[in-house]
């Protein structure tokens, strides 16, 4: 065993000294996960996080205003205050929220006032109810302050605005918590989609490419068979080469699982709450692919040749098993094509933590699929690897 750990620590420490390696495994899958995540929706999947934007005109910028436009933004619209020259020149507004002059002394004193919601011809109708009834929810919230605070005045006395400004409104005693229940009917996106999507490929792109590779070159030079020379046996030399391109994968994913929670914590990014259990279905892919980079290098004693092959089955595997698009959204021989290759089935297993709700429970079949492409692998591997 010692022997093995030897041999794989190795290609560990030869790996993280090339730096071209060391930018496939940690930048670019960083990198094209930001781009695509961002470009296909970016924020969460979680259906509470959602929000709408919503411009407000404040013409009054008094306390009652002001706390009006800070409940909306507590409730998740994302409010955009511009003076009324601005919001005329704009051509990026979609709806507006105009706020009249002397509205908070209006609405003190008793007075009857009118909001207005002005919505641009083609703005999203969904979106338009969205934030109407979260108006409605802050001008209850708003008639709520008012009666708390004109409490022992007379009737037609106005409320103080320090008395207003001073109400502290107790917790809600009903809040409303949304998720999805079980299986979404929507497909993922955004970076729910693309962090697991860049993980899968840039792990097996790494172990088809650079590993494959650096097999194909240890037997070019003979590293191979000088190795074969030593206390080592064959078996020890495949295993410790299999285990190589495994701890190499390791790392990766781990470091990839690490940035993914840091970016869920400080910007809110959607990997779902299950990160734990995604670092375990990666590293069973990462066992998966490991053997299956070795196979390649034994194939092939020209290392380029050995890459690009690398690259073109990373490619093919990628697309197929919906690292680059939702298998979801594709036809249903498509989506039998993704369970004959491990991407496919490391996919289902990521999409089912990050976005439908799955638990380690649901994993069953997932896991088993990816455990026997890594036996064939292994099979495969030690079968193609030739040490003599």
């Amino acid at each position: 065993m010692s022997k093995i750990a030897a041999i794989a620590l190795n290609d560990l420490r030869r790996t993280l000294a090339d730096r071209g390696a060391v930018m496939w495994m940690f930048l670019l899958p960083i990198v094209f996960a930001t781009f695509f995540g961002l470009v296909t929706g970016g924020g969460s999947s979680n259906p509470a996080d959602a929000q709408a934007s919503l411009t407000v005109v404040d013409n009054d910028c008094g306390p009652v205003a002001r706390r009006l436009i800070e409940d909306l933004a507590g409730q998740g619209v994302a409010i955009d205050e511009l003076s009324q020259e601005q919001r005329d020149a704009s051509e990026e507004v979609v709806r507006t929220l105009v706020i009249p002059d002397g509205f908070s002394n209006a609405v003190l004193s008793g007075t009857q006032q009118t909001l207005r919601l002005e919505k641009e011809p083609g703005s999203s109708d969904e979106a338009g109810l969205v934030v109407q009834a979260r108006i409605v929810a802050a001008i209850a919230r708003l008639i709520g302050r008012t009666v708390e605070a004109s409490e022992g005045l007379e009737e037609s006395q106005p409320v103080p605005q320090q008395a207003y400004s001073d109400v502290m409104l107790p917790d809600d005693l009903v809040s409303v918590e949304s998720r999805f229940a079980g299986n979404a009917t929507t497909r993922p996106d955004g970076f729910a989609q693309s962090i697991p999507g860049m993980a899968v490929m840039f792990v097996m792109l790494v172990a088809l490419t650079y590993g494959a590779a650096t097999i194909s070159a240890e037997r070019a030079n003979g590293q191979l068979r000088r190795l074969i020379t030593t206390p080592v046996s064959r078996a020890e030399i495949v295993a410790g080469k299999i285990g190589g391109r495994f701890v190499i994968a390791a790392v990766q994913i781990t470091t990839l699982v690490v940035v993914g929670v840091i970016a869920n914590r400080l910007f809110g990014i959607a990997i779902g709450d299950r990160p734990f259990q995604m670092w375990l279905v990666l590293l069973l892919y990462g066992l998966v692919v490991a053997p299956l980079g070795i196979a390649v290098g034994g194939w092939f004693k020209e290392p380029d040749r050995a890459a690009n092959v690398g690259v073109m089955a990373t490619m093919a595997m990628a697309a197929f098993g919906g690292c680059w698009w939702p298998i979801e959204v594709v036809s249903k021989p498509l989506k039998m094509v993704a369970l004959t290759i491990p991407s496919g089935w490391a996919m289902k297993a990521l999409h089912g933590l990050i976005s439908f709700g799955w638990g380690l429970s649901d994993l069953g079949t997932p896991l088993l699929a990816l455990a026997a492409f890594g036996v064939f692998f292994t099979w495969l591997a030690a079968r193609s690897l030739r040490v003599d």
